[in-house]
């Protein structure tokens, strides 16, 4: 029994070619003999085998959070107005603006299909400074330090938590940290 019906939309292997024939210089056959009929050995698969699915945009928890808010209320020029947090971080603040217009391009796709919202948890990277290690202490002060079993100090964070430790220590770098502790985990 066949697994492909009449309308089915199919690719086919093209076995010969006929220049000279304007009309139907395209043939299955090994042999162009004028025969029509397919073999469903010529069909490599349906048509939607071969397209690419779209890819889902990842969102974090509390990305997804603030979309949920944002969409209940307000039209997708207002929700980039009045984004905050993390879709504002995400929207607006990647230092790159190639970055920054692929995520907004990437937000219109979801306001118009939320379906293509994908949540998962941010990464977490350990950002070594020499052989100190940013620390977030129990107060949620960062800091930077030689790493202490038992201190309960949390030592891995997400790219936004970095971004926050440079604002609160007042220096700069520790996001390039996070970028190349994330490349070596890749490569490990």
């Amino acid at each position: 029994m066949s697994k492909y019906k009449a309308k089915d939309k199919v690719v086919v292997k093209i076995k010969y070619i006929d220049k000279n024939d304007d009309e139907f210089p395209y043939d299955v056959n090994e042999k162009p003999d004028g025969n029509s009929w397919i073999a469903e050995s010529d069909i490599l698969g349906k048509l939607e085998d071969f397209q690419s699915k779209p890819e889902k945009i990842k969102f974090t928890p509390e990305m997804k959070e603030e979309f949920d808010e944002l969409e209940r209320s307000l039209s997708l020029i207002s929700a980039l107005d009045e984004a905050t947090g993390a879709l504002d971080c995400w929207l607006f603040h990647n230092n790159l603006t190639e970055i920054d217009n692929l995520h907004q391009c990437q937000f219109a796709r979801v306001w118009a299909d939320p379906s293509f919202i994908e949540v998962v948890e941010p990464e977490k990277r350990e950002i070594k400074i020499g052989r100190q290690y940013l620390q977030l202490g129990h107060s949620n002060v960062f800091l930077i330090a030689t790493l202490l079993d038992g201190t309960g100090r949390k030592t891995e964070f997400t790219l936004n938590q970095v971004k926050e430790a440079e604002k609160q220590l007042g220096i700069q770098g520790l996001q390039a940290k996070w970028f190349v502790a994330a490349k070596e985990s890749k490569n490990e």
